[in-house]
């Protein structure tokens, strides 16, 4: 196609392979580059899937319109900075930094240049998210809960950043309302970060949520409860279903007639696949993501919140005088 939008992808690993798939057969895309400073990884990619091996994303610059950035979070910055700078659109993989001043300045930037900056929030474009924000409606309260057993990969940040942060944007999605205040807790169990958190979040429209994330739990787990007036739904995110009940009555008088249930068939979507397919759309109209930097930076600065917390908790336990037990 005349118009298909060169891409490139800049980290060759464990996301970065996947964004590379989804380019390759999305007919909007043209996939240029893989680029990776470990040239085996990068050649295995670029080979399967057809596109040049590069070792230095600065080498593709004036090849390509738009890149995915998928290397570790510490890098994130120097390199889409460089490429906003140069002209190109940009999807970078979550969180779009590791400090709120660096997504700033990125957000900031891509408005100056009037580029297209995506963050991979990819919860965003999931079938169970879509179903959620036309569903709820002033949510009171949320629950959410996403562990997962230890794994070497995406270590090189704590589990706020790693995995609370999809449900950290998820619900400010759905509530639409700045966050005022944080309480948490976490500690680090398996690794030199926090592996382990809990948080409670209040939001200006009074809405609560308290969320969970382990990446030290012995299985695999996604799950969200939504708690409105007269509402309640229960989301198993990894799976895909939504269930819950609406009051429509008064149960005093009409008993159980009174409560409707409800379930919700969520269709079985490929969420990384929508994340491209909308970046790329983004490029071709002009439109705004539905994961700008701004909503980045907003998610990074909860997290920032959430990491304070835990750090005033932890100083707190660790300076505290240690409790006489009975019998010494």
């Amino acid at each position: 196609m005349a118009d298909q939008i060169r891409v490139a992808v800049v980290g060759a690993g464990y996301f970065g392979r996947f964004h590379a798939d989804h380019y390759s057969r999305n007919p909007r895309a043209k996939l240029v580059a893989i680029v990776d400073t470990n040239e085996d990884r990068a050649k295995a990619v670029a080979a399967e899937f057809g596109a040049p091996a590069a070792f230095d994303y600065r080498s593709i610059l004036g090849q390509v319109d738009a890149v995915s950035v998928a290397t570790p979070t510490p890098l994130h910055f120097e390199i889409t900075r460089a490429l906003l700078e140069a002209g190109l659109h940009v999807l970078v993989e979550k969180p779009i930094a590791e400090s709120v001043e660096s997504a700033s300045t990125l957000a900031s930037l891509a408005e100056e240049r009037k580029l297209v900056l995506q963050v991979g929030h990819i919860e965003r474009f999931s079938s169970s998210y879509n179903t959620l924000a036309k569903v709820i409606t002033e949510p009171l309260y949320f629950e959410s809960y996403r562990i997962a057993p230890w794994k070497n990969r995406g270590v090189e940040v704590d589990v706020i950043l790693d995995l609370m942060i999809h449900d950290i944007d998820m619900i400010i999605g759905l509530v639409a309302s700045p966050v005022s205040k944080v309480d948490a807790v976490g500690t680090p169990v398996l690794g030199q970060r926090i592996d382990v958190a809990n948080a409670r979040i209040t939001f200006e429209s009074g809405c609560i949520a308290n969320v969970t994330a382990s990446r030290v739990a012995y299985k695999t787990e996604r799950r969200m409860r939504v708690f409105a007036r007269n509402h309640y739904l229960s989301c198993d995110l990894g799976e895909g279903r939504i269930s819950g009940y609406r009051l429509r009555g008064d149960p005093m008088t009409e008993g159980l007639a009174a409560i409707a249930m409800e379930s919700y068939e969520i269709p079985k979507q490929d969420s990384l696949a929508n994340e491209i397919d909308a970046f790329l759309n983004c490029i071709a109209t002009g439109t705004k993501p539905l994961v700008d930097g701004r909503a980045g930076c907003e998610a990074l600065r909860v997290a920032s919140m959430i990491n304070e917390s835990i750090e005033e908790h932890l100083l707190k336990v660790q300076g505290a005088p240690r409790l006489s037990v009975a019998g010494e």
